[in-house]
């Protein structure tokens, strides 16, 4: 019975705008709510930076050479005092002073925290320090790199390029050049670090091409200079872009990276070769059916899947060290028992008979805890005292013995294969370690034969072997001129791509998205005074607008919009 005199469908209706008065009230109330909320934590904020400054301003006056308007601190000061005076004061259209955003970018790209950890981080700090959140971690780190990127560089004449691509999850490919003037190769040793390095550029494509890898090396030499050397792999758009570019730049020399040469070489010797493809294979096979065992702390590397050649000296250096082992004979770390075996029953019938032994019988398959407790066991049964016993047999009762027998008896029959192998590596070791630090010159390969061990101490294999990359130096050293030593790897390009992948390893797609503007972050100095100009030149719009233009929509953005139901709107 409806208790109402109103007809129903009226009723709803006024239920309906009662419902929705009453929820607007709660929606603007939680509104207002939210506003003092922000507002009393910006407050707080504003708070601490003004009593920052006051005491800063404070210590300013406390000498009177700093009175004078001299700002320098002492490199003591800098490193164990409190962050200088100058550091205090915020960038404009900024309330966290240049020293927070400095301490925080150094967090994030040299102690390999992530945005959260170093939000937390700053939280520990006292007070009137104010943490930043993750999000504002990561737009700062963006800034700094897209200024970096886009700020002036010198133009010379002497430029050494360092050429590369990364890729990763989705189609993009990342081409990154990196340079630094020659003269100052054999200060550092020709081992350059990635601060003596300036991102000259960073662009990404869907495909890319040996013309669009051109167009991208003229924009750069337009920018900065012509180059005297490129240093870069020998994949077919890279090394085509090269020689497109060098028609219009003839002086830029091209050298194909002595680690990718070889590694081809390698490739080219080993690839082929059935016993290296099943010591492989055997490898592969030991990892995946012993890792949850005993025997774990002595499985092999875990194969890359991607510049396999490049890091075969792993394998052989396991493989080497694992023979070491066998031969000393110590297997207790995998099982300190004894147990009498079949095998072992069987050597014992042939030293001293059948009747001797038959009474041993019953000892077979029993676990002892050590050696001397089954010698016991033995003398005990038998109707005289055994002694002399053979090391053989004592060799079939150790457990640990035939547990690594049961992983890594293959290994075995490698071991004159495995030398030989071993001294190939040794051998482009050698040559990649010369080069790297004395650098490449037109008598490189007169210096690394009087370096490198005679060829009557190698196998013919490695001899061989030694003398392609011998001639692969030649062939790169010729390109040079006579009285000049440059680079010869790009290796350094290499590390800088690790150092990357370390920040997209966090990242739940993987893919090539902004923090590619770490690359030049974490390369460059991060000074106080760059902060200060990056934070105050580039806007988060101007990130915006730079990854519309490179990269695109992200993985992560396609992924939530195809996946993820939008929530209906009441």
């Amino acid at each position: 019975m409806n208790p109402f005199k109103s007809p129903v469908a009226r009723l709803a209706r006024l239920f309906q705008d009662s419902r929705d008065n009453w929820k607007a009230k709660a929606l603007d109330k939680q509104r207002r709510r939210r506003a003092a909320q922000v507002k009393i934590r910006d407050l707080e904020h504003s708070r601490a930076q003004w009593k920052a400054r006051a005491l800063a301003a404070e210590g300013a006056l406390a000498t009177p050479r700093e009175r004078t308007g001299c700002t320098a601190v002492s490199a003591d000061a800098a490193t164990d005092g409190p962050p200088p005076p100058v550091a205090h004061a915020s960038p404009a259209g900024h309330r966290y002073p240049v020293w927070i955003i400095q301490l925080t970018l150094r967090l994030y790209l040299h102690v390999a925290l992530g945005s959260r950890g170093v939000a937390r981080v700053l939280q520990l700090l006292p007070a009137p320090v104010a943490a930043p959140t993750h999000t504002t971690v990561l737009n700062w780190l963006y800034r700094c790199g897209l200024y970096v990127l886009q700020r002036a560089v010198e133009r010379r004449t002497d430029w050494v390029w360092i050429a590369d691509h990364t890729i990763a999850v989705g189609p993009l490919k990342c081409l990154v050049i990196l340079g630094l003037p020659a003269s100052a190769l054999e200060p550092l040793g020709y081992r350059p670090s990635h601060r003596d390095l300036q991102v000259l550029a960073v662009e990404c494509t869907v495909q890319s091409t040996g013309e669009w890898v051109a167009a991208v090396f003229a924009r750069v030499a337009q920018r900065c200079g012509d180059p005297l050397q490129i240093v870069a792999d020998a994949g077919s758009d890279l090394r085509k872009g090269i020689a497109v570019f060098q028609a219009s730049a003839p002086t830029g020399v091209y050298t194909y990276d002595i680690s990718h040469a070889i590694a081809n070489l390698r490739k080219r010797e080993l690839g082929p070769d059935a016993h290296w493809t099943a010591f492989l294979h055997h490898c592969r096979t030991t990892l995946a059916s012993f890792q949850q065992t005993a025997l774990a702390f002595l499985l092999p590397p875990r194969q890359r899947t991607k510049a396999r050649f490049m890091n075969l000296d792993a394998h052989l250096r396991w493989a080497q060290r694992l023979l070491a082992y066998f031969e000393r004979g110590n297997f207790r770390a995998i099982d300190a028992t004894c147990m009498l075996t079949w095998p072992a029953w069987e050597v014992l019938r042939a030293q001293f008979g059948a009747p001797r032994v038959h009474a041993l019988r019953d000892l077979v398959a029993i676990r002892y805890p050590h050696r001397d407790a089954l010698a016991t066991a033995i003398q005990a049964r038998s109707d005289r005292a055994l002694d002399a016993l053979d090391p053989t047999f004592w060799a079939l009762t150790d457990t640990g013995r035939q547990r690594f027998l049961d992983a890594f008896a293959w290994l075995l029959p490698y071991r004159e294969a495995l030398d030989e192998y071993t001294q190939m590596m040794e051998q482009s070791k050698r040559i990649q370690t010369h080069l790297k630090s004395q650098g490449l010159q037109a008598g490189s390969r007169g210096a690394l034969e009087a370096a490198l061990p005679p060829p009557s101490t190698l196998t013919p294999r490695a001899q061989a072997f030694t003398a392609q990359v011998l001639a692969q130096v030649a062939q790169e050293a010729a390109k040079l001129p006579p009285d000049r030593t440059w680079l010869a790897t790009s290796d350094i390009i290499e590390s800088v791509f690790g150092k990357y992948k370390v920040f997209t390893e966090r990242g739940p797609l993987k893919d090539i998205g902004k923090l590619v503007l770490a690359i030049p972050a974490f390369i460059a100095d991060l000074t106080a005074p760059l902060v200060r100009q990056a934070m105050e030149s580039v806007r988060t719009v101007d990130v915006e607008e730079w990854v519309d233009k490179h990269l695109g929509t992200s993985m992560l953005a396609k992924r939530r919009r195809a996946l993820i139901a939008p929530v209906p709107q009441t």
